[in-house]
């Protein structure tokens, strides 16, 4: 697997954990980006990249979804 197929397979499971609302599935996406890093697989904008898809998410988004949601209902 190249260093392109591996963003992508990240990306694909951070977008999956963000639809989902799977907190678990997003840490352990940015886990492994953190390792892809480390073994200087990903760029750090790479890096930052799945870093914003998935804690910044955690953190702004998934709020913003969570109270938009419960209006409706």
């Amino acid at each position: 697997m190249n260093e392109n197929q591996i963003l992508e397979q990240l990306k694909r499971e951070a977008l999956y954990a963000q639809r989902s609302f799977s907190t678990e599935l997003l840490y352990q996406t940015y886990g492994k980006a953190q390792m892809a890093r480390q073994l200087e697989v990903l760029t750090q904008s790479e890096f930052m990249e799945i870093n914003h898809m998935t804690v910044h998410f955690m953190n702004t988004d998934r709020q913003r979804v969570y109270k938009e949601l419960q209006q409706k209902f």
